[in-house]
Parts: C-alpha cells; sequence; structure tokens
C-alpha cells in the first residue's frame, strides 16, 4: 500500500499514471476519492498523487496535533520530498485549495504551479457561520445523518441533488463525512475557523497576506453557482497574485471535481500544457 511516514504521521497517497507529477488535495474530510472522477483524464497525461490528509481516509488519524492550514502543508512539502520529487503541479479544491496556498508561500520551490479551486485564503460571514454552525451541530449530534445531510446540502448544488448522479453522489458524501471522528472533525473546524474573516478596517489575515510571494504559475478556478464558498473569494485570490489566472467553470457547484469533471479537467489540463509551451 503507497504510505509516507512523514511529519510524524502516516499519510496515504494513490499514485496513477505518469508523466509530470501533480499533487491531488481534496477538500474538507474527504479522501482522495473526491478527485476520482477527474483522475482518469489527469492521469492520461499526468502522475497523478491524490492524498489522504492527516486524519482522514486512511492516513493516521492523529488526536494530539493541533490541526492547522499550515500543518497540512508541512505535510505536502515532506511528501513531495519523500516521493524523491524536485516539485509538483499542485491542485486543491475547497479547504484543499487552501492548503495548497499555504504550501505555495512557505515551499516556492516545491511547486512546480498551483491551481486552486474553491479555494478560501480568508473567510467572510457567512462561510464562518456555516463553518461555526457545523461545530456546533456535530458537539450536539456527533457525526450524524443529520450532520452529514447538512454538509452534503451545501457543498452541493439543489440541480445536482436532482440527478441519479447526484444522488449517488450525495450518498457517497454523506457516507465519507460520517466516517470521521466527530473530535477530529471539531478539530478540522478549528483550523479553518483560525484562517480568520477581515474586519471593515481590520487586519488582512494571514494567509491572504502571503499570497503575494507566491512566484510558482497560478491558476484559480472557482464555479459560477457555488452556493458555499462564494467566487468573490476566488477572485481575492487572483488579485492578491498578480500572475494568476482566473477562469469560472459553468455549472460546476461548489466541487467542480464531481458537478462537472470534464470541464474542470480540461481548465486545468489547458493551464498545464501551456505551461509546457511557454
Amino acid at each position: 500500500m503507497p504510505y509516507a511516514d512523514v511529519n510524524g504521521t502516516r499519510l496515504y497517497y494513490q499514485d496513477v499514471g505518469t508523466g509530470e507529477p501533480m499533487i491531488l488535495i481534496p477538500g474538507l474530510g474527504l479522501d482522495h476519492t473526491y478527485y476520482a472522477l477527474g483522475v482518469p483524464a489527469l492521469s492520461a497525461e499526468l502522475r497523478t498523487i491524490a492524498v489522504d490528509l492527516r486524519g482522514v481516509g486512511r492516513s493516521t488519524k492523529d488526536e494530539d496535533v493541533e490541526y492547522s492550514v499550515r500543518l497540512w502543508a508541512e505535510d505536502i512539502a515532506l511528501l513531495i520530498e519523500h516521493l524523491g520529487l524536485a516539485g509538483a503541479h499542485v491542485l486543491g479544491t475547497s479547504l484543499g485549495g487552501s492548503i495548497a496556498l499555504a504550501l505555495a508561500a512557505r515551499h516556492p520551490a516545491k511547486v512546480r504551479s498551483l491551481i486552486a479551486v474553491g479555494a478560501f485564503s480568508e473567510l467572510n460571514l457567512s462561510v464562518e457561520l456555516n463553518y461555526s454552525l457545523r461545530k456546533r451541530l456535530i458537539a450536539k449530534l456527533g457525526m450524524s445523518e443529520d450532520v452529514a445531510d447538512f454538509i452534503a446540502l451545501w457543498i452541493m448544488t439543489p440541480g445536482f441533488l436532482e440527478s441519479e448522479a447526484g444522488r449517488e453522489v450525495a450518498a457517497n458524501i454523506r457516507a465519507g463525512v460520517r466516517e470521521n471522528s466527530p473530535e477530529i472533525y471539531r478539530a478540522f473546524l478549528d483550523a479553518i475557523l483560525a484562517l480568520g474573516r477581515r474586519e471593515p478596517g481590520g487586519a488582512v489575515p494571514p494567509l491572504t497576506a502571503a499570497l503575494s510571494s507566491i512566484t510558482a504559475p497560478t491558476l484559480v478556478a472557482c464555479a459560477d453557482n457555488d452556493h458555499f464558498i462564494p467566487a468573490e473569494l476566488s477572485a481575492l485570490i487572483h488579485r492578491a497574485i498578480p500572475h494568476s489566472k482566473f477562469v469560472e467553470v459553468s455549472g460546476g457547484g461548489h466541487i467542480p471535481f464531481i458537478e462537472a469533471p470534464d470541464r474542470i479537467t480540461r481548465e486545468v489540463l489547458d493551464f498545464v500544457r501551456a505551461l509546457g509551451n511557454a
């Protein structure tokens, strides 16, 4: 089994394809199968390495650490070293995108290119309230069916949920969410809430402040109908990384790799191919 012992933990990863390496970092509380619909197309041209983050899936579920975006980014940096890679394309979605941003800011030599999909470097009030409410619900209900339904409702669009494919995906996501330890998942939520929200006239949150230091070629992508993480948070990232490219994926929801896998993989592959032609 492909495991890496790094940074005091054990990470599971799925390694598929050949070519330039691309690390795939999933969103909150979900494992490497997050990218299952995108890996076939991506791995036809790239070596894809889809990771279970510390605390998730087959990776070690550490209970005695303080989870943070920075910790997860350090884990991925050391995974890249463990694999003997000089660097890799790094793609993250949602929380995975936040981790990818932190990795690119802290370890520029390890990131050949950066793709942040539906990501956030800080929170707005609605996102902060959503994550805070999840934390309170889990304290009362554990990782129950009700909590899993609440999460699925926010990360998928109503139209997709009405489809046969959407109902199947929703069932898989609900099952994946419920596999998380309530205590560890609440620690994940604390890690997200620690990113901070910008008050009027207040300080710029630290990860947002670090974005201008990112030197890797960067694609910032989001969907035009993500009702959970608004497009403005992706636009903020794009504005803070002057050389970045910004695209909106039509009908992609919060997780385009689930709702619009063909469209988002095409954008990613076009971006990576263009780097080779530069």
